[in-house]
């Protein structure tokens, strides 16, 4: 996946691979936007995870501390929920309602998230080891 910013006139190429870690960029303002909650301990061993809504205006985001939500217009924290432990290791919006999030969790359980009434819907228990990705399908809606 890459994204390209820009801006005065450059441009800037930013890649998000499984291999590749996010670095932490500041704007040249001073300016701290969109910036996750680390966890106390080892935030190396931390997973980061991250995924934009269907119309691009929201992303939500996690590096072992809570969950955040970004405004992509203005590129603030709208909100943070779900603190950590367990910390969410992979998300995903609803492919028609941007309002439910599926989350993974480093506990094997597998957490939708109604983010309009800042509570939990469902909780789906099962896996037996951390939960490393979900793949959202739009024909089907029946879990979400």
């Amino acid at each position: 996946m890459a994204f390209i910013f820009t801006g005065n006139g450059h441009r800037t190429l930013i890649l998000a691979t499984p291999k590749v870690h996010p670095n932490l960029r500041k704007p040249r303002s001073g300016l701290e936007l969109m910036n996750n909650d680390l966890p106390s301990t080892n935030p190396e061993d931390s997973m980061s995870c991250f995924d934009l809504s269907k119309n691009d205006s929201y992303l939500i985001s996690a590096t072992g501390g809570m969950i955040s939500i970004f405004d992509m217009t203005t590129f603030k924290t709208m909100k943070k929920v779900m603190p950590p432990p367990p910390a969410a290791t992979c998300l995903t919006f609803h492919p028609q309602d941007d309002n439910r999030v599926a989350i993974g969790m480093d506990n094997s359980t597998i957490v939708i998230y109604n983010l309009h009434s800042d509570e939990v819907a469902r909780k789906l228990e099962g896996h037996a080891k951390r939960v490393p990705c979900l793949l959202e399908h739009s024909e089907c809606t029946s879990f979400f």
